[in-house]
């Protein structure tokens, strides 16, 4: 046991915290016991270090399964814990990994665009966003599925409104359609832009819209989906949302409608 040596230079991940603590434990109540060998056997001394040799068993434990459950998420590398904050703070920071250096670049620029207008007052955002002629669609990108039977129109549309199409999505070989025709919209995006968007396309046949964050990770680099496949629970399409985005929807009135409409898939 004199060999074992707890290094702690080469504990670098939260994981080996937990290997470090088992060492301790056998260290602790082998010094303990081994101690215990040279007092005599009536001494009050003796006892007490068997008890503590006892109890730091169930101490020791307790306080592993503590942090094993409790505090599991701060047991994580990282990598993994930085995303655990990213999805649990209001903001929602997620940069892919990409073996090309230019595609990194972009999309930490376009991350970085994204928190400066989350940094500007709820106020000033809104009088901007409403302005038509003043949105920039240029760090906000549109993904259209050409399966949808009014691709055509819905791409001429989307160009008439100055919305440029970043992609598309849907294979014309195998014909697999979505279960639902759904606009799938970044929270993150601007309400001036989700209005535009919506004002847009709603005409053409949709069953509905959901706010969901893309998952770069996943290959999702798109702000907006229209006809993606990854639906989820998204909101109906009602008479009300129409009325909203005629008297220029704010933020709260667009989630508070998702949330009043939604269908759980």
């Amino acid at each position: 046991m004199t060999d074992q040596k707890i290094e702690p230079y080469r504990i670098t991940k939260p994981i080996q915290l937990l290997a470090a603590w088992l060492v301790g434990l056998i260290l602790t109540d082998s010094i303990f016991l081994t101690a215990t060998m040279s007092l005599e056997s009536q001494s009050w001394e003796r006892g007490a270090l068997v008890i503590a040799s006892i109890l730091n068993v169930p101490l020791f434990l307790g306080a592993l399964f503590l942090l094993q459950t409790k505090f599991r998420p701060e047991l994580q590398e990282d990598t993994y814990y930085h995303e655990y904050i990213s999805k649990k703070s209001a903001a929602i920071l997620k940069i892919g990994k990409s073996t090309a250096q230019d595609n990194r670049l972009s999309e930490i620029e376009r991350k970085i665009y994204q928190i400066t207008e989350l940094g500007l007052s709820h106020s000033s955002q809104e009088e901007y966003d409403t302005k038509e002629h003043e949105l920039d669609w240029r760090n906000w990108q549109v993904s259209i599925n050409c399966l949808h039977p009014n691709y055509n129109v819905i791409k001429e549309a989307l160009h008439l409104s100055g919305i440029p199409i970043a992609s598309t999505i849907g294979n014309r070989l195998t014909k697999v359609i979505p279960e639902a025709w759904v606009i799938s919209l970044n929270p993150i995006m601007p309400i001036g832009h989700k209005s535009k968007i919506l004002k847009t396309v709603l005409p053409f046949d949709f069953d509905g819209i959901e706010l969901y964050s893309p998952l770069p990770e996943a290959g999702e680099t798109e702000d907006v989906y229209i006809g993606g496949y990854g639906v989820g629970n998204y909101s109906k399409i009602t008479p009300d949302l129409l009325q909203l985005l005629d008297d220029e929807i704010s933020e709260a009135e667009l989630s508070a409608y998702c949330l009043d409409n939604q269908i759980l898939s």
